[in-house]
């Protein structure tokens, strides 16, 4: 089990899972990637602070795409290749 998942119930639980399984198949990640961790670890952000559940999907792609804009930013590199 993630560890972030563990302050949720089973139903925000679900939720934040198809949430990152949909990002991450959209974004070519495996969800136990750093990508994917990363995404896990906002969506339970996402879902911590706005009641909108509906939206967590939209919402975690627009804070995951202005994160990945910062760390390429910084490096030079889009995240993948600052893995290898």
């Amino acid at each position: 089990m993630f560890p972030a998942l563990t302050s949720l119930s089973d139903h925000d639980i679900e939720v934040v899972v198809d949430a990152v399984t949909k990002w991450c198949s959209k974004h070519h990640c495996d969800i136990q990637s750093s990508r994917g961790q990363l995404a896990l670890t906002t969506a339970v952000d996402v879902l911590q602070t706005s009641p909108d559940r509906d939206a967590l999907l939209r919402h975690l792609s627009a804070k995951l795409t202005s994160n990945l804009e910062i760390a390429i930013k910084s490096d030079g590199r889009p995240p993948s290749a600052q893995e290898t």
